[in-house]
């Protein structure tokens, strides 16, 4: 049995992993047997101590034990079991012993809005499912598929590829009844979060969303960070520059011009904002994604 080691203090912050700093295509799909990852180019998943990540994670453990915490609940996995992580959520592995399986790591941009809500929806119920044989076999299919097409560096029949497998994955965590104890922090956040789509370009402060919403920034704040790990404001910051990765990558919208449909008229500071968050410019980020 491989014990990775409990939670460490990470001074007055939580670290945050960032997708741009493990792969500038987004997605990181790995085999592993026995603990080790196939490939040792890529980073290990095995989570050595508390942190967030900005991009998903599914993970089917097709054999093997494992113990992981995810926002201070400790969860058991066996073999045949899907798990998922979404972005905001605090979590550590506690232990592995000799587990197999494929992991996925995604950026939200490749996750459907529809998809993220169903994500968010099941979350009330857990972070983990246990597939019957024919969504099993859909899994390993999608898993093995998405790997190959990958290997291959064909990155638009990956990216078709591990659509696919995140529909799957989606399926299988069709939304339940939320417990009565998250059900209005879960309504206000899904308001929020409905209300933000609608105005983004326009609203871009937590006091105007909370207003809107006719509850106080306090309320607002609390609320999302119970549902999602993250305050309003992270989550306004989040889809403004997810929007501009969009934009940036699907249409020959100049950076002036993205810069002024999102709602900033000084287009040097909107640069400034992306490539603090991003890790790289947006011109830069534009020829990574179509290289």
């Amino acid at each position: 049995m491989e014990v990775i080691r409990k939670t460490k203090k990470a001074g007055h912050s939580i670290p945050v992993h960032k997708m741009h700093e493990w792969s500038t295509t987004g997605i990181i799909l790995k085999r592993v047997q026995g603990n080790i990852p196939l490939h040792e180019d890529q980073p290990h998943t095995a989570i050595e101590e508390a942190h967030r990540d900005n991009y998903y994670i599914f993970f089917l453990q097709e054999r093997g034990e494992s113990r992981l915490l995810i926002d201070f609940k400790e969860y058991r996995m066996s073999a045949d079991m899907l798990g998922c992580i979404l972005p905001g959520q605090i979590h550590f592995g506690v232990e592995l012993n000799n587990v197999s399986g494929w992991f996925l790591c995604l950026d939200a941009l490749f996750v459907k809005d529809e998809w993220k809500e169903t994500f968010e929806k099941a979350l009330m119920s857990g972070n983990f499912v246990v597939p019957d044989a024919q969504a099993l076999t859909d899994l390993r299919y999608g898993f093995e598929m998405s790997y190959r097409k990958m290997q291959s560096g064909n990155r638009l029949l990956a990216q078709t590829a591990v659509a696919l497998l995140t529909g799957i994955i989606a399926e299988l965590y069709q939304p339940r009844p939320p417990s009565l104890s998250g059900k209005r922090a879960a309504n206000l956040t899904r308001r929020f979060k409905a209300l933000l789509h609608e105005h983004l370009n326009s609203k871009k402060s937590p006091s105007q969303y909370a207003l809107m919403l006719h509850v106080t920034i306090s309320c607002l704040n609390e609320s999302v960070k119970s549902i999602t790990g993250f305050t309003a404001g992270y989550w306004i910051r989040h889809e403004i520059m997810l929007e501009a990765k969009r934009l940036l990558l699907y249409t020959d919208m100049s950076i002036k011009e993205i810069s002024f449909k999102l709602g900033y008229e000084d287009y040097s500071y909107f640069t400034r904002l992306f490539t603090k968050a991003a890790g790289v410019s947006p011109q830069q980020f534009r020829q990574n994604c179509l290289k």
